[in-house]
């Protein structure tokens, strides 16, 4: 009965003079997310998208614009067919009467019509469209009675210059800006329920992304890595580009160095130092903007202010936090709705659970940290992890399996 979706878009409309970049990335996104149904045509003006389905199943293609970032609502709609302008009303009407047949929740239930007259070239007020065509569709449903306040089903008309469209529902896009709008980020992932949330709050800000992961064989698996992959290909359903890189790094040596090395307290801090040290260099050789994490203030001990101060110290590449105010249960939330939790809780520990002290450190004082780190001379360890990353490139219709030694993924 539909015959196309109406997309509405999101907090981009609020980029003034950028809008016209933001309009063109977003739509080209949606046609890239919506290329396998060939029956599909589209058209947009600067306010709506328009889908026309064509047969399509639009079950398939709502699926499809739930993974969009940058969109703030869609509705299944049908578009009226006006005769003439004599019969516009009665022509709307018409219309009004199959999607409510279509869309009625129960045998009996109640019903209001809410008009948005954005043609302002048609005589009509919105009121008036709305209580002229309730009055001509009340009589032809069974069941249906009216009620303005508290209404089971609300029948929406939008009048525009392109067309009439006619819908009862609403679906909540993901909001936010296109994909990929703002450039290039290098999200710190290490598996756990935060990073993967934290990626998808800068995707949802138009932050193209890929991770790196420091992995620490022998104390961490390889399906502690498989998790991360995982996690990533489902986050890279969210990327125009519908694929994350994924830079791992060697990182046992650094670890076991500073456990043997250094004060045992300053474990974690010398460690995320060194962490930031080499995200820096992989920032800078791959033409990243940011690095982004999943710290929040006071989870824990390497996440203190002065802990992130100490460790901040030895980059100046600007550092994204996007759940620095959140707490555990936002953060759950988000991730459950994104489809990501129940593959973080997964038992792979990563390298931040290896040579962990019973009491770190969570008031660093960084001339006491520098000296630690001079125990340590850990400059050529870092150089020879970075020579040694291994990296994949994650797709969202690919699966990989690390244990499979058959995979050609490996150092893209």
């Amino acid at each position: 009965m539909y015959d196309m979706i109406l997309v509405r878009y999101g907090e981009m409309t609020l980029k003034k003079k950028n809008y016209k970049t933001f309009l063109n990335q977003i739509n080209l996104n949606i046609k890239n997310k919506c290329a396998k149904f060939e029956k599909l045509k589209f058209f947009n003006t600067d306010y709506r998208f328009y889908i026309y389905l064509n047969g399509t199943d639009y079950n398939l293609v709502l699926k499809e614009l739930d993974t969009v970032v940058g969109l703030s609502s869609y509705s299944l709609c049908k578009k009226v067919n006006v005769t003439s302008s004599e019969t516009v009303i009665n022509d709307i009407a018409k219309c009004a009467i199959e999607v409510i047949n279509f869309s009625r929740p129960k045998n009996e239930f109640t019903f209001k019509v809410e008009s948005h007259r954005g043609n302002k070239q048609f005589k009509l007020t919105s009121i008036e469209i709305s209580q002229q065509v309730a009055r001509l569709v009340l009589p032809n449903i069974e069941g249906m009675s009216v009620d303005v306040h508290n209404p089971e089903l609300v029948l929406r008309i939008d009048l525009r210059n392109e067309g009439i469209y006619v819908y009862t529902n609403s679906i909540k896009g993901l909001g936010g800006y296109p994909s990929g709008i703002a450039g290039k980020g290098l999200v710190m992932m290490s598996g756990g329920i935060d990073s993967p949330v934290a990626s998808f709050l800068a995707i949802k800000k138009g932050v193209l992304v890929d991770a790196i992961h420091f992995a620490s064989p022998p104390y961490t698996s390889l399906m502690a890595l498989q998790k991360v992959i995982d996690l990533l290909e489902q986050l890279s359903i969210y990327q125009t580009s519908q694929k994350i890189r994924l830079y791992v790094v060697p990182f046992t040596k650094i670890q076991t160095l500073i456990h043997e090395k250094a004060n045992n307290i300053y474990m974690v801090t010398l460690m995320r130092r060194s962490m930031y040290k080499i995200a820096e260099k992989v920032c800078k050789n791959k033409d990243y903007q940011v690095i982004i994490n999943g710290e929040s203030i006071g989870q824990v001990a390497s996440q203190t202010l002065e802990s992130m101060n100490v460790v901040n110290e030895v980059t100046n590449m600007p550092i994204i936090r996007p759940l620095a105010t959140f707490d555990k249960e936002e953060i759950i939330s988000v991730a459950k709705k994104i489809n990501t939790y129940d593959i973080s809780i997964k038992p792979y520990e990563d390298c931040c659970t290896v040579f962990v002290p019973e009491h770190p450190v969570i008031k660093p004082k960084i001339d006491l940290i520098i000296e630690e780190e001079k125990k340590c001379d850990l400059d050529s360890y870092i150089e020879d992890a970075i020579a040694n990353i291994e990296t994949y490139e994650i797709r969202s219709d690919k699966k990989i399996n690390v244990l499979d030694t058959n995979n050609d993924i490996f150092d893209i």
